[in-house]
């Protein structure tokens, strides 16, 4: 049985992953600052990734196939106004466990990383596409992060992430950030309140474009990729979205659709590094993973809808 090592297993991302490979047969090992009772994880080590001492306790007493770095620091808006706090979270912290695993010989490595670090266009965008690392601090720290895994001499697999959303389809878990970023949940949490921040970008409606992706392809996604470094796959960086692009009143309107609610909206201005582009190109990741989204966009808010209402219905 090959032993996975999550990193931010208590997170979004992490739990659904937790379930993923366990029901695939992988012993899972977690890492986070924050308690978790997911039962899919099989060991749950309480440390902050920035904790090398801690770090090397657990890789003493666990034999670690593979790590799926996924703690950090995501709040866009938060890292305009403290840069720092997100290069010791999403840099440093990854600097920390690289050579924690470069000690104990482990080489094989899955990163989440973030198409935050591209170069806004209005077509789809490929890996080799132009990047700006300057977009703000959040996407900064997240690229010098992948730079220090590329000459790290550890085997990897980079995952530039569009926008996760959507929830467990048998609504074990799902969105549960403090507070609340993400587009989808935000809608869903205040139908009658809803803020959409910008309506003057160069799109075809004004506001912002995004590709959304359901967390459990991102997490089938990360599977397929520790099974290709198992089979001794050269490193890369692969996009993960689904190739189509939704403005933020597209997915009003079908959130509306899926609900039956009407969303009361109104305008702010744009928050600060918010490009009015990013979808993806997934063309790499299909050839590479063989990478075939199963949810749309009906069923990704549908998912979180489902997650969203799960108290009431019980």
């Amino acid at each position: 049985m090959k032993t996975a090592l999550i990193t931010g297993v208590s997170g979004y991302l992490g739990s659904h992953l937790a379930k993923t490979l366990k029901k695939s047969g992988w012993k899972v090992v977690g890492v986070d600052i924050k308690h978790t009772t997911n039962p899919y994880v099989d060991l749950f080590h309480p440390c902050d990734v920035r904790d090398a001492e801690s770090l090397h306790v657990l890789f003493d007493r666990v034999d670690i196939d593979t790590v799926f770095h996924l703690a950090g620091r995501i709040e866009v808006g938060e890292s305009v106004k403290h840069p720092t706090v997100f290069f010791d979270h999403n840099t440093n912290g990854t600097n920390i466990l690289l050579d924690v695993m470069r000690y104990w010989g482990i080489n094989k490595i899955v990163y989440s990383s973030t198409a935050g670090v591209y170069e806004s266009k209005e077509d789809s965008i490929k890996e080799d596409d132009k990047v700006n690392p300057m977009n703000n601090p959040y996407a900064g720290s997240k690229f010098s992060a992948e730079l220090a895994i590329k000459h790290s001499g550890i085997n990897y697999v980079i995952f530039r992430y569009f926008n996760l959303t959507g929830a467990d389809p048998d609504n074990e878990m799902g969105e549960c950030h403090e507070p609340e970023t993400h587009l989808i949940p935000r809608i869903l949490q205040n139908l009658n309140n809803f803020t959409v921040y910008g309506n003057d970008y160069n799109t075809p409606d004004g506001t912002c474009v995004r590709d959304f992706v359901h967390v459990s392809d991102v997490a089938d996604a990360h599977l397929a990729a520790a099974e290709y470094l198992a089979r001794n796959g050269s490193s890369q960086v692969v996009n993960l979205g689904t190739g189509k692009g939704y403005s933020v009143k597209e997915i009003i309107a079908l959130v509306k659709e899926v609900t039956g609610q009407r969303v009361i909206f109104s305008y702010e201005p744009r928050r600060a590094g918010d490009p009015p582009y990013l979808f993806a190109n997934i063309n790499f990741a299909s050839d590479l993973l063989q990478y075939r989204p199963k949810h749309d966009i009906i069923s990704i808010i549908r998912t979180a809808y489902n997650w969203e209402t799960r108290d009431r219905d019980e």
